[in-house]
């Protein structure tokens, strides 16, 4: 990458004339949004995009193991399967176990993050977006065409032997065609302290073994503008070798494990939008393959069998959408085709094999503050099974000067991985279990307001929602703890209410962001009438959370905190004393300051109180860590 800079930086700067462009990007225009700029995102100590989700209210994230442990999220205790992931525009899938590891994507080159649940308002949308319970969206920064070139670079190292390196390159090749190439490495040996209570019940002092991580990520991209058409095309190439160190049991003592992951994933993707006076239209595109290889070692763990599994998925993907609007009428249809196959070694198991067809029509009308949109997605599946469904969507919003008020139903479903139709304990080894989709239906109520005067800006919102998960798929062991069995057996009725603040302050030389999110959720198990947990809380979901996020800035220097509070939770439904966690919080702060017009040196400080916590039961999360940080933007 660097070798391609400098020979781009020495080549000939092509004389074009730049003519105006005109160019479209989404604008949510509902309050079920919550949009995370990239210049929040640079403000926190720690810019993970998991960091970003985890000061969200109403989304969880789930962390195995801290610095290289799995990162899933899911919005409202719904799950990750029900969690759409989009990166510019296209769904970021795994049909192997549905769950998107985010620890892998980098926030560096993100122009935002949003957060939405139920539906955007937005016409223009594919129906893999429309057909999702919620969605997180990554948007990548988009160019600016008036440039040449640009460098970005950042290096940083921390706690732990962490280090990380981070090369952004963009150059302007014609008035029309522009060129991107960013690229990171990441290093950790994740050897952390933590406390656990051994056998004997007094408090010990361990440090985390088989936890380290590295990888390397490179894309490519290429951008078009002419007139009122945008093409942006994008290579990916991602590869980690990773420890897995396993759970801390604490009665035995066992915290060491010797297994270990390799990833490797590839893909390439297109997004062509067209717009021109009342029509738009966009198509996508996308090949992915990804790779695993997971290996069981007996060397930490001797009770386990020794395993060296691969495993291979293909996914092609097309999607074609388009829109039309007439005064305060709007109408757009789209189709989505998604093919997928998983191959591996699993002794008696072959190639599996998955179509996936979604068709869906949408409908909006404004009048005045008034707004409804209403939307039908239908979905037809093939496999060992073939699914038809129709997940039908309802929202009403009305806009009174700084006021919106917005109501919506939503109907989703998802349908069983892999993992839960042949990883399984069945009767026949190709034989796969006929398990149902599981089916959500989602209630909500948002008010908010927003308003600025002058130097200051304010924004709050309140939501009110409820969810009723019908046949929810839950897994129990069968033989032994390798071999499991998945079932449908599960009824969860989740209600409660999110409130967010965001206020800001931005004098001559002083800006203050301050924001401030709370949730309440109850998910209760609804399953068995006859069992004593009946209506006992899900496995993971906190009651309260709290998160709160500063940032000012002073004439070059910046000083961020984020703040995060999580109350008691349980590991499964049986909400007895035995199951119960204890409740965390966690403190970072960020100091750092603009040395030259380029160049910003920043040092911060993760987990302050040197906390000790989990948030998957028996994975210890790190305590304290420093890093500090190198950035030059040219």
């Amino acid at each position: 990458m660097f070798v391609l800079a400098l020979m781009l930086l020495m080549a000939p700067q092509a004389q074009d004339t730049l003519s105006a462009s005109q160019v479209s990007s989404e604008r949510y225009d509902s309050p079920a949004v919550r949009t995370v700029s990239s210049g929040q995102i640079s403000a926190m100590p720690s810019a993970t995009v998991t960091d970003v989700l985890r000061h969200t209210a109403g989304v969880q994230i789930r962390d195995y193991g801290g610095l290289g442990g799995l990162k899933t999220v899911n919005v409202r205790s719904l799950g990750s399967q029900h969690t759409g992931v989009f990166i510019d525009g296209v769904k970021v899938s795994n049909v192997q176990n549905g769950q998107v590891d985010l620890g892998r994507y980098s926030s560096e080159d993100l122009a935002s993050v949003s957060v939405f649940n139920g539906q955007s308002s937005f016409l223009l949308q594919s129906a893999s977006e429309l057909a999702s319970s919620s969605v997180v969206c990554l948007r990548t920064a988009f160019p600016d065409f008036g440039e040449p070139w640009s460098l970005d670079a950042k290096a940083e190292y921390g706690s732990f032997t962490s280090g990380s390196g981070y090369l952004s390159f963009r150059k302007r090749m014609s008035r029309k065609f522009y060129m991107k190439v960013t690229g990171d490495c990441r290093h950790t040996e994740g050897d952390y302290p933590f406390t656990y209570t051994n056998r004997s019940g007094a408090d010990t002092t361990a440090r985390r073994q088989n936890s380290d991580l590295t990888s390397f990520h490179l894309e490519p991209s290429l951008y078009m503008l002419s007139g009122n058409s945008a093409l942006h095309l994008k290579g990916y190439w991602y590869h980690s070798d990773r420890g897995l160190p396993g759970p801390v049991i604490r009665r035995s003592g066992q915290y060491r494990s010797g297994d270990r992951q390799r990833d490797g994933n590839v893909f390439l993707q297109g997004n062509y939008r067209y717009v021109s006076g009342r029509f738009s239209m966009k198509v996508l595109g996308k090949y992915s393959y990804d790779r695993c290889n997971y290996l069981q070692d007996t060397a930490g763990n001797v009770a386990v069998r020794y395993l060296d599994l691969h495993y291979r998925q293909h996914e092609g993907y097309m999607s074609a959408a388009a829109a039309y609007r007439s005064g305060g009428f709007g109408l757009s249809l789209a189709w989505d085709n998604t093919v997928s196959s998983l191959d591996s070694d699993v002794p008696g198991l072959s190639g599996k094999f998955r179509w996936t067809s979604l068709l869906a029509v949408k409908a909006r009308y404004v009048h005045e503050a008034l707004s409804a949109d209403v939307s039908l997605v239908y979905n037809h599946s093939e496999d060992t099974y073939i699914h038809d469904r129709l997940s039908p969507f309802l929202s009403l919003q009305y806009s009174p000067g700084n006021f919106r008020f917005l109501i919506f139903w939503k109907n989703s479903f998802r349908l069983p991985t892999f993992n839960e139709l042949y990883y399984v304990a069945v009767p026949s080894a190709n034989a796969a279990h006929n398990l149902r989709p599981e089916t959500v239906d989602q209630f909500d109520f948002t008010a908010s307001y927003s308003a600025s005067a002058g130097p200051w800006s304010c924004g709050c919102r309140a939501d009110l929602f409820y969810n009723i998960t019908r046949d929810k798929i839950i897994w129990l062991p069968a033989a032994n703890q390798f071999v499991w069995s998945a079932f449908n057996y599960g009824l969860v009725h989740g209600y409660g209410c999110t409130l967010s603040v965001d206020n800001g302050l931005s004098l001559r030389d002083f800006r203050l962001d301050v924001r401030l999110d709370y949730s309440c959720e109850r998910s209760a198990d609804m399953t068995d009438p006859q069992s004593p947990w009946y209506r006992g809380q899900i496995a993971y979901v906190p009651l309260h959370s709290v998160s709160a996020v500063l940032a000012a800035e002073y004439r070059g220097w910046a000083l961020s905190t984020c703040f995060l509070y999580n109350s008691v939770r349980y590991r499964n439904s049986a909400n007895t004393a035995a199951n119960l966690m204890d409740p965390y919080y966690a403190l970072d702060v960020m100091l750092s300051r603009k040395l030259l017009d380029f160049m910003k040196v920043s040092l911060s400080v993760t987990n302050v109180t040197d906390s000790q916590y989990e948030i998957i039961s028996r994975y210890p999360m790190p305590g304290i860590s420093y890093r500090i940080v190198l950035q030059v933007d040219i």
